[in-house]
């Protein structure tokens, strides 16, 4: 792989779904307090999901419906067909996350990458990025 620069605007939307993202993350309140206590309302708690769950399903669709480990390895090592996504070897330029995402939607030209390998979808394609940028920056083990 190689590194792409992409257009500023490009990084200023990036930077707007992650703020979104962030947003959504923020507890809930536990109860609505305005009005006499006998009209406090409890509130149900949203259901949150962890980094850990995260990249836990990240990692279950990189080795099994995504297809990735056949080619990149079940360590991210790499292989013959695929370069490393970890460890010795990695391209360094290529491990920002924007650029992980990028590749698995739209594949890489060129080469045997193609988009949304293993037909996995939008949210699958979030967590399996998610999942290779952890290992490939040293945040999670493969």
């Amino acid at each position: 792989m190689t590194g792409h620069a992409f257009p500023r605007r490009y990084h200023v939307a990036m930077a707007a779904c992650f703020a979104a993202v962030a947003a959504c993350h923020q507890a809930p309140p536990t109860e609505i307090v305005p009005g006499p206590v006998e009209s406090r309302v409890p509130v149900a708690q949203a259901d949150t999901v962890s980094e850990q769950d995260v990249l836990t399903e990240g990692r279950k669709i990189f080795h099994g419906q995504g297809l990735c480990y056949g080619c990149h390895g079940g360590r991210l090592q790499g292989g013959p067909v695929a370069p490393p996504l970890a460890g010795p070897g990695r391209n360094l330029a290529d491990t920002s996350f924007a650029y992980i995402l990028h590749v698995i939607r739209a594949g890489e030209p060129h080469s045997p990458m193609v988009a949304n390998q293993g037909g996995i979808d939008g949210g699958q394609i979030v967590q399996v990025a998610n999942y290779v940028w952890a290992v490939s920056n040293g945040k999670s083990v493969p």
